[in-house]
């Protein structure tokens, strides 16, 4: 985590424990703040947090009010969201506790999601199966952009047209790429320098928008490649990935389908 961010992820903590407090189980960070490559005032604050009991009424309008106050006091953040939910939500959500194991960082308390899929609840694993069963959830939020819509997996998209194209960078290049490795069972993680690597040695013939990508990650400001462009460019890659997906074999007859949706910070 970039040292910018501290005094809000600390000041988010103190705020959840004091108004939860023994009822707070753990608190997740996961985004761009997590990955340290978050931007001061361009980023949102994303979390997940743990708790022992159903949220009331009250408590929705309390966290409503606590994200207003941590804004207020720290601007470095475009936004802040504190994501609530019991232990029993958790447990219902396999896809939950899939993004927590792997794309999301521990700030406060236990493992909870890790301690769930021990404890021998139904789980995701990251292979083909994954890949397959969000393909065509993936398809379409690509679709989307490509149309000039926002992606239902992205979140806000910044109007600066450069850090839009970051955006994107991350989600059709990174986080599709990550899906495309469980698919060749190649993934250990969403980290973008792990993936793209791997993504080096599986797409050679794509390694001109590998290095474009690499740029906008680093700086897109300097990058200096529009969103639309970048889309456009980009588009061969990810397409050939996707029916890399296709492609791939699962240990089951059928993949498993899902609907997912997930936020998206930045």
């Amino acid at each position: 985590m970039q040292e910018e961010f501290k005094p809000l992820v600390e000041d988010a903590a103190t705020a959840c424990k004091n108004y939860f407090g023994e009822k707070l189980l753990a608190l997740y960070l996961h985004g761009s703040i997590a990955m340290g490559d978050a931007i001061p005032y361009v980023s949102d604050l994303d979390t997940y947090i743990v708790i022992s009991e159903e949220l009331g009424n009250d408590d929705k309008h309390c966290i409503e009010q606590m994200e207003k106050e941590l804004q207020r006091k720290h601007s470095v953040a475009k936004e802040i969201h504190l994501s609530v939910h019991s232990v029993i939500d958790l447990v219902k959500d396999k896809f939950a506790r899939f993004v927590l194991k792997y794309n999301s960082a521990l700030y406060f308390g236990n493992d909870i999601g890790q301690e769930l899929d021990k404890s021998g609840y139904e789980k995701f694993e990251p292979n083909a199966e994954m890949a397959k069963g969000r393909l065509a959830f993936a398809r379409q939020c690509f679709d989307q952009a490509l149309n000039k819509k926002r992606p239902m997996c992205t979140g806000e998209i910044p109007t600066d047209t450069y850090y839009a194209s970051r955006k994107y960078a991350r989600y059709f290049v990174i986080v599709e790429g990550a899906y495309f490795l469980m698919s060749r069972n190649e993934f250990a993680s969403f980290e973008k320098e792990e993936v793209l690597n791997k993504l080096y040695k599986y797409a050679e013939e794509f390694r001109e928008e590998l290095d474009m990508t690499s740029e906008i990650l680093k700086a897109p400001e300097r990058a200096g490649i529009t969103h639309d462009e970048f889309l456009k460019r980009i588009r061969p890659l990810v397409e050939w990935m996707f029916n890399m997906i296709e492609k791939s074999e699962c240990k089951n007859s059928e993949s498993i389908q899902m609907k997912v949706k997930y936020h998206a910070s930045e």
